[in-house]
């Protein structure tokens, strides 16, 4: 995949603290333009915290976030509105409006940020929703109605509603069974290269970083340690990464990415 070089996200000495409690301190990490990025980690290393920081959903200690060549905890209300308008989120479990359909949920960014006919708005969710392979009578279900996966994917036409520069997902294959996670992660690959997305990618999932990740961040010791392609990463020398790329599931996430 040919990257360009320069840097859609630029997070420099990065620190958040929940009272006494020190989750980053001096945290580094930069996403360029056009890549898949997957940040893992242990449990309470943060990585949300990052995504909610970089979003400017939570405000950091300290540290300097620039986001599609704006700063992001400027206050600067023109920012804001650039950045939220070019960025799409699919947060854990999709986070739908359960009293909304589908059709419903997709159209709502569209309606908060565009002067466009109803008809039009309802006719470019539809699209989005066939982009997230759900079939258009999905469209007219209601959250309840979907399975898991269908959840998800309704989660990612809403993200995409706005034709986002910049695509953040936190554990999308979470929940899901093998074939369901594999199956999103062709679709993540699929729309990253049809849109030429930027894609900020949270997750647990090994099987992900070595299917379609381009770099692979790891957050430990308060800090991002490596951000490289997931050969330098998982030979990185460090007890956490160690256990992780090198146990019997990450061997088996290599395995199966070497038979493939």
């Amino acid at each position: 995949m040919s990257i360009e070089q320069n840097n859609i996200i630029q997070v420099s000495n990065l620190c958040n603290r929940f009272g006494n409690f020190i989750v980053h301190e001096n945290l580094d990490i930069e996403v360029r333009s056009g890549e898949i990025i997957g940040v893992v980690g242990g449990s309470g290393s943060g990585k949300s915290v990052l995504m909610r920081s970089i979003l400017a959903l939570q405000k950091p200690w300290s540290g300097k976030i620039d986001v599609l060549g704006l700063n992001a905890l400027s206050g600067n209300e023109k920012n804001r509105q650039f950045i939220e308008q070019n960025t799409g989120v699919l947060f854990q479990n999709a986070a739908l409006f359960s009293s909304l359909t589908v059709l419903e949920n997709v159209q709502v960014p569209l309606k908060e940020h565009s002067n466009l006919s109803d008809s039009l708005i309802t006719e470019l969710a539809l699209v989005k929703i066939q982009l997230a392979g759900l079939s258009p009578d999905a469209a007219l279900k209601y959250p309840a109605e979907l399975s898991g996966g269908m959840r998800k994917r309704a989660g990612i036409a809403r993200a995409l509603a706005l034709d986002p520069s910049l695509l953040f997902l936190d554990e999308p294959t979470a929940g899901l069974d093998p074939i369901g996670a594999a199956g999103f992660d062709q679709l993540i690959l699929s729309i990253q290269k049809a849109l030429g997305l930027t894609v900020f990618l949270i997750t647990h999932d090994l099987d992900t970083l070595y299917t379609i990740c381009d770099r692979v961040a790891v957050i430990a010791d308060k800090k991002v340690l490596i951000n490289a392609p997931i050969d330098q990463v998982a030979a990185f020398d460090h007890p956490w990464i160690q256990d992780y790329f090198h146990g019997p599931r990450g061997r088996a996430a290599h395995l199966a990415q070497e038979m493939l």
